[in-house]
């Protein structure tokens, strides 16, 4: 240690040799206490610092969805799987579990009210149908690992979403947002050319929550990479949409014939599904492969008969 200035003609002071070694023992001693104390002090902020990034990697592969309001909260029974139990997403396309040989859907019963243009009836049908489509496609999803995920309808006609503007009325008459996995169906939209039919209904709703599925195996992230990955090149992204719609179209055919002859869905829809015709489309594929993926989907053995990640580009065009 320095010394403090000493100017002048005094001499210096020194302490007695006894006292100098009793001094050096007490500093020698708070110097060993002080670095014991600080060895405990790193410990500790080691462990903090190794929870936080734990907790961090905890929210991270356990993230749980959150559903945003709606008009009509239609939701599912959140899984009983503890916190680290709760599955994670593949984020895969053609080679998502979900559309793998041998993955089958269960036949279901749908007990749905009669439709009508009324707000409220119209709410009450798509409350209905949404569980019926869960029934149809949890045990798929539990099967291969995949989480459930609760969804929501909403019937407003909104400007925007949590995923951007909605589309135009005459683009689309429903529309799926990931974020907060809500299904929108704007009843204006809905209620145009005289009101909903059963056939219509069906299918756009089983379209939407085949949106939804995608979310929940994967598929959806995994496109959204592919399509940041094409990087603008147009014919490339146009063909990645209409592989992602042209599924979507699949999994609703393949729920309705699981469905149909049960409840309140008669046998009849698969034959008038079989025998409609489609709008050519850019992003949701030419008339041509709708009509093969809708029948490829009612005639489906298992979920693979979708899997339009790995069809040749005439069966997307």
């Amino acid at each position: 240690m320095e010394r403090p200035d000493d100017s002048g003609d005094r001499p210096a002071w020194a302490p007695p040799a006894e006292d100098y070694r009793e001094q050096r023992s007490t500093v020698g001693i708070t110097v060993v206490l002080f670095a014991v104390f600080m060895a405990l002090m790193l410990v500790v902020a080691a462990l903090v610092v190794g929870g936080l990034k734990q907790s961090k990697a905890d929210t991270v592969q356990t993230r749980q969805p959150t559903l945003s309001p709606s008009s009509t909260a239609v939701t599912s029974v959140t899984p009983t799987t503890s916190h680290a139990e709760v599955p994670t997403r593949k984020l895969e396309t053609a080679a998502n579990p979900i559309v793998a040989p041998g993955v089958t859907m269960p036949k279901v019963t749908c007990e749905l009210p009669k439709l009508h243009r009324a707000q409220e009836k119209l709410e009450a049908f798509h409350s209905a149908l949404i569980p019926c489509l869960e029934r149809a496609w949890h045990p798929i999803l539990t099967q291969v690992g995949e989480p459930r995920i609760p969804v929501a309808v909403n019937v407003h006609d909104v400007k925007n979403t949590a995923c951007g503007p909605a589309p135009p009325p005459d683009e689309a008459m429903g529309f799926y947002c990931w974020d907060g996995a809500t299904i929108f169906l704007p009843l204006p939209r809905q209620l145009e050319d005289g009101g909903p039919d059963l056939l219509s209904q069906l299918f756009l709703l089983g379209h939407e929550y085949g949106h939804h599925v995608q979310e929940q195996s994967g598929i959806l992230r995994k496109y959204h990479a592919l399509y940041g990955e094409a990087d603008g090149d147009q014919p490339k992204i146009l063909e990645l949409s209409r592989r992602f719609e042209l599924q979507a179209d699949c999994f609703s055919a393949m729920f309705l014939a699981n469905a149909a002859g049960r409840g309140s869905i008669g046998a009849g829809m698969v034959t008038q599904l079989r025998q409609s015709t489609f709008e050519n489309s850019d992003t949701h594929g030419s008339s041509k492969s709708a009509s093969l993926w809708q029948k490829r989907g009612l005639a489906a053995k298992d979920t693979s008969a979708c899997n339009t990640f790995v069809a040749p580009a005439k069966e997307v065009s």
